[in-house]
């Protein structure tokens, strides 16, 4: 996993360190597409969130929705 959740309370956390480069924060990728027309292609949204110490209800999990290289 790139960005593995913490052990918290027996469940997962996200770190807190942003940044997409060395950070630890939960990304969520937007799953809009931007609409260009009839018969255009749609292209993906480059839109995401960053969460600091996001809560997930198992741990280990990967904190990155979808997973991204962190290096």
């Amino acid at each position: 996993m790139a960005n593995q959740t913490s052990a918290a309370g027996g469940n997962g956390v996200s770190g807190a360190t942003t940044g997409v480069s060395g950070g630890s924060t939960a990304h969520r990728t937007s799953v809009a597409k931007t609409a260009k027309g009839f018969g255009s292609a749609v292209s993906a949204s480059t839109v995401y969130s960053e969460t600091k110490n996001l809560r997930f209800a198992y741990h280990p999990v990967e904190a990155d929705a979808p997973a991204r290289d962190r290096s």
